[in-house]
Order: C-alpha cells, then sequence, then structure tokens
C-alpha cells in the first residue's frame, strides 16, 4: 500500500551508497552536513510527489463525478421534458405494450441506471485490486487516463441498456434497491465523518483565533449550529402542520414526533464532555434526520388521507425537485470522499500520502451503487406498478433510513463510554 514510500527510502539508499563510493574521505569530514542535506531535498521531493499524486487523483475523480452528474440531468430530461414513450416504441420496452402496468419514464429511468451500473461494474473488474500510488499499472493508467474511449464506452453501455430486453423487470428493479440501500449506508458513514472532520477544524480555528485573539471561527461554528437547528424545526413545524393536521393521522405524528425524540436524546449526548461531538454536528445530523422524514412524508400516496393535497401539483413538485437537488449534492459528497475515507480502506504507514492507500476499484464499487440510488431516486424507490409516482415502500425505506442515521450517530457518540478500553481519538 507504501510503494511510493518504499520508492522514496530506496532512492535514499542509492544516494547515500553513491555518496560513499566517490566521496567516502569528504564524508568523513562532512558526513553529517550531506546526510541531512540529503534528508531535506528527499523530503523536498517527496512532498511534491504526494501534492502531484493529490492534484492527478482528485482531476480523474472529479472527471468520473462531472459524466455522472450530466447522465443524471439527461436522464431527468428524457423523463419529464422528452418523451419517454417515443424512445420506448423505438428500443420496444415493455412499458410500450398496452397492458404495461408502468410508465415509460420509470423503465428510462431504471435503464439509465443499469447503464451506468454497466460501466462502472466493468471499471471495477478492470481495476480490481489496483493502488494509485502503484503509477506504472496500466490498471491505474486505464483509470486515469483514455477518456475519450471511456466516454464512448460508457454512452455506449447506457444506449445498449436501452437495447436489452429486461423480461424479468420486477428483479431488477429489486436489484436496485438492494444496491441504492448500500450507498445509503455508504452516504451516512460519510457524511458522519466529513461533519467530525469539519467540526474539528472550527474547534482547531477557535485555538488559533485565541492566540490571535480572534473570535471569526467561534462565530462561525456558534452560527452553523443555530442554522441547522433553526432549519430542523422549521422543518418539524412543516412536517406537522401539513401531514399530521389531525389526531387521527396517528402513523404520523408518531414518526415525526419518534424522530424528534430521538434527535432531542442524542443533541443531549452531545454535551457530555466525554463524548466526541458537539452542538454543530448533533444540529446538522438534526436537520438531516428531519429531512428524510420529510421525504418520506412526501412520498406517501395521493390518495391517503393524511397526505397534503393541492389543485396543481406544486408542493409535490418543489419537494421532489429538493429532494433532487439534495440527492445530487449527496452524490457529489460520498463519491468524491467515500472512496478514500480511511473508514473504509484503512490508513496505511504512509497516511501523509493520499494515493498510498487508495484503493482504486472501491472508488468504482462507490459509484456502482451510487447508479442504482441515483435511479431509485428518478423513481422514488417504486417499481412502476403504480400510477403514482411514490408509494409506501418509498415511504418506509426513508423512515427506516432515517432512524438508522439517528440510531448509527447516538452510537458514534456513547461509543467511548461503553467501550471506554478503545482509542476512539482519530
Amino acid at each position: 500500500m507504501c510503494g511510493a514510500c518504499v520508492g522514496s527510502f530506496l532512492g535514499s539508499c542509492c544516494v547515500s551508497v553513491s555518496s560513499r563510493v566517490c566521496c567516502g574521505s569528504c564524508r568523513r569530514s562532512n558526513g553529517t552536513d550531506v546526510e541531512r542535506g540529503n534528508r531535506t531535498d528527499e523530503t523536498n521531493a517527496s512532498a511534491r510527489a504526494v501534492d502531484a499524486d493529490a492534484r492527478s487523483m482528485a482531476s480523474w475523480r472529479g472527471k468520473y463525478a462531472v459524466v455522472f452528474v450530466v447522465l443524471a440531468f439527461l436522464t431527468w430530461i428524457l423523463r419529464d421534458a422528452a418523451s419517454p414513450n417515443d424512445i420506448a416504441e423505438a428500443f420496444d420496452w415493455g412499458c410500450a405494450k398496452t397492458d404495461a402496468s408502468r410508465s415509460c419514464g420509470h423503465e428510462l429511468a431504471v435503464r439509465m441506471g443499469l447503464g451506468n451500473a454497466m460501466f462502472f461494474g466493468l471499471m471495477l473488474i478492470v481495476t480490481a485490486g489496483a493502488i494509485e500510488s502503484k503509477r506504472d499499472s496500466l490498471r491505474v493508467r486505464v483509470n486515469e487516463g483514455f477518456w475519450i474511449v471511456k466516454v464512448i464506452v460508457w454512452v455506449g453501455a447506457c444506449v445498449g441498456a436501452w437495447a436489452l430486453p429486461l423480461d424479468d423487470y420486477d428483479s431488477l428493479v429489486n436489484f436496485d434497491r438492494f444496491f441504492a440501500a448500500s450507498f445509503l449506508l455508504i452516504q451516512l458513514i460519510v457524511l458522519l465523518g466529513w461533519l467530525y472532520d469539519l467540526n474539528d477544524k472550527l474547534m482547531s480555528g477557535i485555538d488559533d483565533d485565541e492566540a490571535r485573539g480572534s473570535s471569526q471561527s467561534l462565530y462561525m461554528l456558534l452560527g452553523a449550529s443555530a442554522f441547522s437547528y433553526g432549519a430542523a424545526v422549521t422543518l418539524l413545524a412543516f412536517l406537522y402542520k401539513l401531514w399530521a393536521p389531525s389526531s387521527d393521522c396517528s402513523r404520523n405524528i408518531a414518526i415525526i414526533t419518534c424522530m424528534f425524540i430521538v434527535c432531542i436524546l442524542f443533541s443531549i449526548v452531545s454535551l457530555n464532555a466525554r463524548v466526541n461531538g458537539g452542538l454543530f454536528t448533533s444540529g446538522a445530523m438534526t436537520f438531516y434526520c428531519m429531512y428524510l422524514v420529510a421525504s418520506a412524508m412526501s412520498s406517501e400516496p395521493a390518495g391517503y388521507e393524511c397526505a397534503p393535497n393541492t389543485t396543481d401539483g406544486d408542493l409535490q413538485s418543489i419537494l421532489s425537485f429538493i429532494g433532487f437537488m439534495f440527492g445530487l449534492c449527496a452524490l457529489g459528497l460520498t463519491t468524491l470522499r467515500a472512496s478514500s475515507h480511511g473508514a473504509f480502506v484503512g490508513e496505511g504507514e504512509c497516511s501523509d500520502d493520499p494515493s498510498s492507500r487508495f484503493g482504486v476499484s472501491y472508488f468504482h464499487f462507490v459509484f456502482f451503487t451510487a447508479s442504482s440510488y441515483c435511479a431509485m431516486l428518478f423513481v422514488d424507490w417504486t417499481d412502476g406498478s403504480s400510477a403514482q409516482a411514490a408509494g409506501w415502500p418509498s415511504v418506509w425505506v426513508k423512515v427506516t433510513c432515517g432512524f438508522f442515521s439517528g440510531g448509527l450517530y447516538l452510537w458514534a457518540l456513547v461509543a467511548p463510554l461503553v467501550l471506554p478500553n478503545r482509542d476512539f481519538g482519530n
């Protein structure tokens, strides 16, 4: 995992041996200075190599993310602005038949997700076991370069997914649901890691500001915490007003209230000085959990008596748009961070080099699961058998994810107390 560091060490040894052969008498007089100079040069060269590797890694990761988002927007346009029925008739999809129970927009989104999954499945096989630091590896070069060829293959996989016969459409939807749920798990862990990293940076900034007599980081931390809790409370009132208009809506009241209690619980626990938490992380997680509940409530069938009704569907359109944009942001954050996150791939001995522990194949696995998640995001986790845009399967998936998120964060807070013999400092 530390090929770059090993190479640097061997290079240093070669320099040292050459110095002994050619300048033996000189080294006896000023060997310490020469050795110190060699170490300084090697350190600077290693730092420059690390920076170059980090820029290269960010570059190709960004390219994959950009193409992925572009295809996501293309799917959105083809589903809503174009005519998916014409595409279905051209490729003889099952939704184009007179007795079909699903819409062609639903099948288009699922097939686009299949095309993305096929491409990243291929890249997962090609880069299996490849490590970013091994620059001379053919698999690493294929991963970083040949972009014209890869884009052609990528688009070809999406078009090929349009042409594939799908005799068992329900199995494909269940396949997407499984890997979409896997992506949600990755997304949650990465989100927690990102919140902790951001909180640590702000806390470090507070210490630095105290030395300079400033309070900028403190105000930023307090402002971010207040904004997170304010947005969560606003969303909570929004939920009670629209989805729990009367005491007859006991199911919605129970879901919203139980989530609110969970959020209060981990917010109180985070104030304990012995846990690794804070108001900012708890506020952000409170908003995230309440958002998941709001997204679940918006997926309730239109005929449900406790679902808000509008004359022109404006409310559902607004919530769908917010959910889509939030999903894209989550996709970007997760796919760009999870693939190199220490919680998944290990730290390695040379943690100052981000490429020394970077598993390329894991990056493509994250995108593989994100392909299924994106497909489910467009069809709201339904199988297309209902004319409604959403339904109870979508509701319970999101509710489960919300409570799992709150439970996992609560465990992250209390774990140092429950397991005092383990080191949770990192």
